[in-house]
């Protein structure tokens, strides 16, 4: 009885020990594979050129490190904010009444991160694509604010024309005098665009999204679609800005898919709030999120 009690006890133990060692070994592996080269990121996936070119691997530790980044620090997510890299703080397209409005939706989104992120950072902080434009404009507002202010991006511009040099990757604000400003505190750099673009959805709790090129509708097409097909959990979705100046050939569009039966109105446009000032995003959201 006392040979089997010993066998017993010496099993259990073994049996901890190894648990244990699987732990830190798992930890270990996490931290490692998990690595980054930029000073203000959480995670830098490796520059492997087009997506062509990335493995199941490639694309696995993109999803991996992204989960545990989320998990570990973010619980909650984000409300992101989404929009054109080319419509800057000051613009100069030559039509006078665009570059009004582009400046004034670009005042209005730094408006918005700032007010939200001095309200509400500490429960749910302001992330954006982490490049110009008005994913600028927000990236500004959250620091401005104190921060946080996240990034997601991946290799574009600057870093992939240097090889893949993640420190380049975020966005610096360039003020007409003065250095270069660092507007992201923390995020993540990934290999795959794909990836990059599922994982900004997948982790906000709420979208805002200024108006933008192919990059800005392909996500708007990709958040409304996965919600509409019952592939994502709804979340509160904001289309902002001048619905004739900036929106208008979006809802042309809309209109023209209704007409031709391939989608139903209430079905699409039941799914996101048009708001022509972004700043008065701040009550409807807080609504919405129940803040108070």
């Amino acid at each position: 009885m006392k040979n089997k009690l010993t066998k017993n006890l010496f099993l259990l133990t073994t049996i901890i020990a190894l648990s244990l060692l699987q732990t830190v070994s798992f930890a270990e592996t996490t931290k490692t594979e998990c690595p980054s080269s930029a000073k203000n990121a959480s995670y830098t996936g490796p520059y492997l050129g087009v997506e062509n070119n990335l493995s199941v691997a490639d694309f696995t530790l993109d999803l991996t490190c992204a989960d545990l980044f989320i998990t570990s620090k973010y619980p909650k997510k984000f409300v992101s904010i989404l929009g054109s890299s080319r419509i800057g703080e000051q613009n100069q397209s030559g039509n006078a009444e665009v570059d009004a409005a582009n400046d004034l939706i670009y005042q209005q989104i730094y408006n918005l991160a700032y007010n939200w992120t001095k309200a509400h950072a500490s429960t749910y902080p302001i992330m954006t694509g982490a490049g110009p434009g008005l994913m600028e404009a927000g990236s500004r507002g959250a620091t401005k604010a104190g921060g946080p202010s996240i990034g997601y991006t991946t290799y574009y511009g600057p870093s992939r024309n240097n090889g893949g040099d993640a420190s380049k990757a975020f966005w610096q604000y360039r003020p007409a005098k003065g250095k270069p400003q660092t507007i992201i505190s923390d995020g993540l750099i990934f290999s795959s665009i794909a990836i990059r673009e599922s994982v900004m959805i997948m982790h906000s709790a709420a979208m805002i999204i200024g108006p933008g090129g192919t990059g800005t509708e392909w996500e708007i097409a990709q958040t409304i679609e996965q919600i509409k097909s019952g592939q994502l959990n709804r979340i509160p979705i904001y289309i902002v800005g001048d619905k004739q100046l900036h929106w208008q050939s979006l809802y042309n569009r809309l209109d023209n898919m209704i007409l031709r039966g391939t989608i139903k109105r209430h079905e699409v446009e039941a799914l996101f709030i048009h708001v022509d000032n972004p700043e008065d995003v701040f009550k409807l959201l807080t609504k919405a999120l129940k803040l108070g």
